[in-house]
């Protein structure tokens, strides 16, 4: 108890003490002398400047419970602070802290003579890189100087390099290094590449500029630049999708101003689906993209289109073998232009009894006997655009887009006991839609932000008619078959054997919005949020007997953000983590990633990517009893069809020196979640599947004095297995080519242009049951040589091109058709890919 009491009155006096109420009645007094008096009144310990505080003069009268209670009274409103050591109080002065002034720069980077902005132009701003937005525009902070060092670069122009002042909102425009005014000269040291690779993993920058000069009719340029490069499936001529590295149909996304192009039919590859008077920067993704892009497991092709020039009137004009393509420029206003583009096909020039498509011949017991197949194949587009910008920098734009065609043939042949006589029809339509309208915004923090909202469909419409006719003894009226029953004379009987019809509409709803902030001369964050909605309609007839109706709905909300971190000029690493939530699939989908690129010398480049991605629609295979392909999209219900996932690694280095370029680049995938309908004896069913993909691309590339040559090799291997399939064992996927070569010369004899490329591939691996329809080797070599003559008000260009110059017997890719012959053969239609085809092309601009 003695204890107890003991500690219970220390505690109190020293409670006491720290609650000494100390008496302060002053005026204009000293702060060293308050001080001083109330060391000596309370017997405190100060420890201060006598000098400095002697000159703040302070009138008080108060009372205060405690010592630190009156100090800060004291020093509030004066640049002191205090603190306790021991039992002295120091007082000192607050250090001075400069302020951090930020110097914030913005601007957009354009074509000097057209106006045109520049996608995705590279930037270096007091050595720290990065990109341009999609509208060519970019935000940028430093604290370390008023003055910033801009240097530019972008393909097919000459680089800028510059300097400006902090705060600076500028437009900075680049040379093109093709001029079509004779009166212009540009000259520089510098040499113009026609593509970016290596920059990023998994990425590659093609000018546009660039395909026009490829052999072709001109339609299909922007097919033909992609075609050339390493890892773009090439051999086949798949005319309605892109296959990159080994993604099976419909996995690879065609964005064009921000909406998706499902794909047509294209007649022998030599119209492709996107206008070339209308891209004006090709962004090739072949895996390991951003967190800021979803929805594909495959690669990502990102098109910009044209905004066209608000100075004035411009006109192209282009006719050649196929089509008539026509462009016009409207400006509208100061800041405002109008694009409208137009394709057709040009019936006067085009005579389909001078194309072969495909040739047929029967499997079974006999020899093979061939016929010709003659197509009839329509086609057309439309492109409109109105784009404008605001002196703040903002930009806004509508593009809309619509384009069908319709390709059909017939067959007519014997039986093998030539006793009856088969007709075979084959019909496909297609009919697509397409429009987006984009805001872009430009905050004065250094935030950009653009809001997209995009709409895009595809309507696919097949028939199939079979007919048989055999003799019967003589003359009289035929009986029915299948239901179907019509007459007939001199003892024939027409039969119809099938009547299929199919119809796939697949339509995609996206609301996105993307923000890109500038936090520091090494450090941007990339976050955004968005919505996507597909429809897919699906419905099949027989004898005008519906089979099958189905329609769905699947909406998905996204979000994603990004860490672009510069480490140092030479190491730039970007973070980044996607996630979807689907509606009705009661799942959260997180796909993390990873990508770098280390600078080792300012020649060698090393580049890497991880991540994990997801898809929700699947352009799904369909297996007859036949073994004949078709697909049809579907949505993932993560039930009988799948949510597709994929994992995908990629390592590359790339050299760049004096106009050379070299590139490999490695990468493997997985890829689960596939579908696949196949007709078995107990009925059709369906089965799921996964895919591995590994392979090496390479590039070797020389530009120089207006010419370029480029190899490109890619060694790749694709196999899959299906919960059907007999064997454990993974087999060769049907777009599995293990090798592809192609390499492409263009010379620049200005004012005559000599273009070559040559494409082989290895072969596929064909039906298990029919080799002979696959693994052939494809061979292709096309040639051209155009002569352009330029004139202060216009621009002519004339050109011929041959297709596969040596006629190479070449088929295209999943397009073959087995049909019932006798009961124990059949008959493959196998479509022919281009065949010896010369053709003439003439484009005006005005």
């Amino acid at each position: 108890m003695k204890t107890f009491a003991l500690l219970c009155c220390l505690l109190l006096s020293g409670l006491l003490g720290r609650s000494q109420q100390l008496e302060l009645h002053y005026r204009e007094k000293s702060l060293s002398e308050i001080l001083l008096d109330l060391r000596d009144r309370y017997d405190l310990q100060f420890s201060f400047d006598n000098e400095q505080l002697s000159n703040y003069k302070i009138t008080i009268d108060h009372s205060f419970q405690g010592l630190p209670q009156t100090l800060d009274f004291l020093l509030k409103d004066l640049p002191l602070t205090y603190e306790k050591a021991g039992k002295v109080f120091l007082i000192y002065s607050i250090p001075h802290v400069k302020p951090v002034i930020y110097f914030r720069i913005s601007g957009v980077v354009e074509d000097e003579f057209s106006g045109e902005s520049l996608p995705y132009a590279h930037l270096y701003l007091n050595e720290s890189g990065m990109l341009t937005d999609r509208n060519g525009a970019f935000s940028w902070q430093t604290v370390a100087d008023s003055l910033v060092r801009v240097q530019i670069s972008y393909l097919g122009y000459f680089p800028l390099d510059t300097f400006v002042a902090g705060g600076t909102v500028a437009r900075f425009k680049l040379k093109p290094a093709l001029i079509r005014l004779k009166e212009i000269k540009v000259e520089g040291l510098s040499v113009v590449r026609s593509e970016q690779i290596g920059q990023q993993a998994g990425e590659i920058r093609l000018n546009q500029k660039v395909a026009g000069s490829l052999p072709g009719y001109g339609d299909n340029s922007v097919f033909n630049l992609l075609r050339l490069q390493p890892g773009i499936l090439a051999a086949g001529e798949q005319s309605n999708d892109l296959m990159i590295r080994g993604s099976y149909e419909g996995q690879s996304q065609v964005l064009f101003d921000g909406f998706t192009l499902f794909g047509m039919k294209n007649f022998n590859d030599n119209i492709s689906a996107v206008n070339p008077f209308m891209a004006k920067d090709i962004r090739v993704m072949k895996g390991g993209f951003p967190a800021e892009l979803g929805g594909r497991v495959g690669g990502v092709v990102e098109i910009t289109g044209v905004n066209g020039s608000t100075d004035d009137l411009q006109m192209q004009l282009s006719v050649n073998n196929m089509t008539m393509n026509g462009w016009l420029n409207l400006p509208l206003g100061d800041n405002n232009a109008l694009v409208v583009a137009m394709r057709q096909t040009y019936y006067e020039l085009y005579d389909k009894n001078q194309l072969t498509l495909g040739t047929s011949g029967r499997t079974g017991r006999g020899s093979s006997i061939d016929r010709y197949v003659y197509p009839d194949y329509n086609f057309r587009d439309l492109n409109v655009k109105f784009s404008g910008k605001t002196d703040s920098g903002d930009f806004y734009s509508f593009s809309f887009f619509r384009g069908d065609d319709s390709y059909v043939y017939g067959l007519e042949y014997e039986t093998r006991s030539q006793q009856n006589q088969l007709s075979y029809e084959d019909e496909e339509d297609n009919l697509q839609y397409g429009a987006s309208a984009r805001y872009s915004k430009a905050w004065h923090n250094g935030l950009r932000s653009e809001l997209t909202v995009a709409y895009s469909s595809l309507e696919t419409q097949v028939t199939n008619l079979r007919e048989s006719a055999g003799q019967q003894g003589g003359s009289g009226t035929g009986g029915s078959g299948n239901g179907q029953g019509g007459s007939a004379t001199s003892g024939t009987s027409w039969i119809t054997d099938t009547d299929d019809y199919n119809q796939n509409k697949i339509g995609e709803l996206r609301l996105v919005l993307q923000n890109h902030l500038a936090i520091g001369e090494s450090q941007r964050l990339g976050f955004g949020l968005g919505l996507t909605q597909n429809r897919v309609h699906y419905r099949e007839d027989s004898f005008d007997v519906n089979l099958a109706h189905d329609e769905n709905t699947l909406t998905r909300v996204n979000g994603y953000f990004e860490d672009h971190w510069a480490v140092s000029r030479q190491l730039q690493v970007t973070g980044g983590l996607r996630a979807d939530l689907p509606f009705d699939l009661d799942r959260l989908d997180l796909q993390p990633r990873f990508s770098a690129a280390w600078a080792i010398t300012d020649s060698w480049k090393a580049t890497a990517a991880v991540g994990t991605y997801r898809q929700y629609i699947s352009h799904s295979s369909v297996v007859d009893p036949l073994g004949n392909f078709r697909y049809l999209w579907t949505l993932c219900n993560n039930d009988d069809i799948p949510v597709l996932e994929s994992q995908q690694a990629i390592l590359g280095i790339s050299w760049h020196k004096n106009g050379y370029l070299l590139s490999v680049e490695g990468y493997r995938k997985h890829t689960t979640g596939l579908s696949r309908y196949v007709d078995m004896p107990d009925g059709t069913g369906l089965y799921k599947g996964e895919a591995q993909t590994k392979g090496l691309d390479l590039l070797i590339k020389k530009d120089w004095k207006g010419h370029s040559l480029w190899v490109a090799y890619t060694l790749s291997e694709t196999k899959e297995h299906f919960s059907y399939f007999d064997t454990a064992d993974y087999l060769r996927a049907l777009h599995d080519q293990r090798h592809e070569l192609k390499t492409a010369l263009l010379l620049n004899f200005k004012p005559v242009y000599i273009s070559a490329n040559y494409v082989y591939g290895s072969g596929f691996p064909g039906l298990p049951d029919d080799p002979a329809v696959g693994n052939r080797a494809y061979q292709r070599m096309d040639a051209a040589v155009s002569y352009r003559l330029n004139k202060p008000k216009y621009s002519l260009e004339v050109g011929v091109s041959i297709l596969n110059v040596f006629n190479y017997e070449n088929i295209k890719y999943d397009n073959f058709v087995r049909i019932p012959d006798d009961q124990d053969a059949t008959l493959n239609v196998s479509a022919e890919a281009v065949p010896f085809t010369p053709a003439m092309f003439v484009k005006v601009a005005f």
